[in-house]
């Protein structure tokens, strides 16, 4: 999945102390870059830490992994990998919201660790709550990945899922902290991907990365049974019966018929108005 809450790439939606990130000792200097750091033609500027192991190595492709620590200039850290794991951007969307971050993506080379300087126009429009401050970032790439896997067990459920009487079969990927559920009144906030039986993608917010937001009464009735049974934070694999999918409903490009698995992670969900 992509990680939307630490990173200031993804920090769309939270402001700086609701991210609560742990202190790192922040890098000298701050405001401006030293006297050794290369310039690019773009205006950022930046030092080795740590050389990679092919220098004409860089990421391409719509989505790339990477690790970095985050600091604004008054000393504050943004960011702090060691929290947050690797983090995956959409190239597209991190250069519509801080270029200068998805410029040194697509410019360092994978495996190689360097120390970036950003005076504050090449991020904005920036993160929620960005200070109008110089930005340090000790950024590693560490390649590009697909954010959407295809599972292996597409062709019938494995003998541990569990089963609905209506022939929906789910199992749990990852577990939340627990909580309420949705009812049929809420609408819900999820991230899903789809494939059909036989292996194919047919439709993903993970890859366009925008969570998606539906009331639940309007979807397919597989969703409208399984989304129930989670909470929020979990991850489920669900495979939906044809009727229970797409089946019945009227023919069209790209309908996908047959047996179908979703992989949906619940986020937040809220009763209809």
């Amino acid at each position: 999945m992509i990680v939307r809450n630490l990173l200031l790439a993804l920090a769309v939606a939270a402001s700086p102390s609701a991210l609560a990130v742990s202190p790192l000792p922040a890098p000298k200097p701050l405001m401006a870059p030293p006297a050794n750091a290369m310039e690019t033609a773009s205006g950022i500027s930046y030092v080795v830490l740590k050389p990679g192991p092919d220098a004409s190595k860089t990421a391409s492709g719509p989505f790339i992994e990477f690790r970095a620590d985050v600091w604004s200039g008054d000393g504050v850290t943004r960011a702090n990998s060691r929290e947050s794991g690797p983090q995956l951007a959409l190239v597209q969307r991190l250069a519509s919201e801080q270029p200068g971050l998805a410029r040194a993506l697509l410019m360092s080379p994978v495996g190689e660790t360097r120390r970036w300087w950003f005076q504050a126009d090449r991020l904005k429009p920036g993160y929620a709550g960005m200070p109008d401050l110089p930005h340090v970032v000790d950024l590693t790439v560490l390649g590009t990945k697909d954010p959407v896997q295809t599972p292996e067990d597409l062709a019938a459920p494995p003998a541990d899922a569990l089963r609905l009487p209506s022939g929906i079969a789910y199992r749990v990927l990852k577990r939340g902290p627990g909580g309420p559920s949705p009812t049929l009144a809420s609408t819900v906030e999820i991230h899903y991907s789809g494939w059909t039986s036989y292996g194919q993608l047919f439709d993903s917010s993970v890859q366009r990365d925008v969570r998606a937001v539906f009331p639940l009464q309007q979807l397919i009735l597989g969703w409208q049974q399984g989304l129930p049974l989670m909470s929020r934070g979990d991850t489920f694999r669900f495979w939906i019966p044809g009727p229970l999918a797409y089946d019945n409903a009227p023919a069209g490009p790209g309908t996908p018929r047959g047996t179908l698995v979703f992989d949906i992670t619940l986020y937040d969900f809220s009763p209809a108005p």
